[in-house]
């Protein structure tokens, strides 16, 4: 498959990011490689999704400080702000999907997933992503988006590469999409408006959408991505894992508590979108919510660099048991 220009641009900021650090004089992600003293702040870059709830349910619920962690969490719009601020050692964690955590693997970045973050629902009633056609706009189904323009938060983005591979999966040509990047909260008045003929859309927007008339063509994480498997994950850097081991497994540990309670109790998962989210408890209530487990599954995540390598997403391989954290 020949990749679209946009999705060029988008591998193409990565391999920049990692020139700059090689440029950068002491090695790629030295800066992160500093030793943590008792009580020192730890900063996590989280995205306020759903998704990493769990880093929020850790802190609020007490699980870092019985650890003795002191973590800060610092809201972030994408991984692509995240990684460079985890390489640097200005964060000492961050969170993102699994294709551009891959993505900037593949490319030489010393980045391991530390936790898991969300995992996918093999029932697509419980699938939190949705590719959605405009009202009245004749798209019936993921191959009618040929020739027509699909909204993704981010190019290269996880809701962008399932996006394709839902059009590739029902006999269409991805190439032949245009996917063009914007937020989450303008994908719906972007169809509303005529200017995107469809968007790949995640809670709580797909409820929104569906309420305004959109018409849902695929689930795309169920149906394309492992049952069960990791799509998101939190990360450090690896000189960080040298420096410090001890705190990389107290971290995790804390999370992956988060992780089993957040399954457990959902309700936990919306105060905490209440609170970083302000998200509408009735809002919560009427949403997808996403697959919680502590699990953090290699081989969705190798799953996913086949598929995006496929898809030409990936210019190669990935080293994916390199990439995740060995305790």
């Amino acid at each position: 498959m020949t990749v679209p220009t946009k999705t060029r641009t988008g591998l193409a900021a990565v391999a920049v990011l990692l020139a700059v650090f090689l440029l950068a004089g002491c090695g790629v992600g030295r800066g992160s490689a500093v030793e943590l003293k008792s009580g020192d702040p730890i900063r996590v870059g989280v995205i306020p999704v759903a998704d990493f709830a769990p880093v929020y349910i850790a802190a609020d619920e007490g699980y870092f400080a019985d650890e003795g962690l002191n973590v800060k969490t610092q809201v972030m719009q994408n991984a692509a702000a995240i990684a460079p601020s985890v390489i640097n050692g200005q964060l000492q964690f961050g969170t993102a999907a699994a294709p551009p955590f891959l993505a900037a693997v593949q490319k030489g970045l010393p980045l391991e997933a530390v936790a898991n973050g969300t995992s996918i629902a093999a029932d697509p009633k419980k699938d939190p992503s949705a590719l959605v056609a405009a009202p009245g706009s004749g798209i019936s189904r993921a191959k009618d988006l040929e020739g027509r323009t699909v909204a993704v938060n981010a190019l290269s983005s996880i809701v962008h590469v399932t996006a394709a591979a839902a059009v590739k999966a029902d006999g269409g040509d991805p190439a032949k999409v245009t996917f063009v990047a914007m937020p989450f909260p303008d994908m719906i008045p972007a169809l509303a408006r005529g200017a995107v003929d469809a968007a790949s859309l995640v809670e709580p927007f797909y409820a929104r959408s569906v309420a305004q008339g959109a018409r849902v063509l695929a689930n795309p994480y169920s149906a394309v991505l492992k049952p069960n498997g990791t799509f998101t994950v939190i990360f450090t850097a690896q000189p960080f894992i040298e420096t410090n081991p001890d705190v990389v497994e107290k971290f995790a540990r804390a999370i992956n508590r988060a992780s089993v309670e957040a399954a457990r109790d959902p309700q936990k998962v919306g105060a905490v979108l209440a609170k970083y989210g302000k998200l509408p408890p009735d809002v919560f209530a009427r949403i997808r919510v996403p697959m919680y487990s502590d699990k953090l599954d290699t081989a969705a995540l190798a799953n996913t660099a086949d598929l995006m390598r496929g898809l030409g997403f990936l210019p190669g391989g990935v080293d994916v048991e390199g990439a995740v954290w060995k305790k």
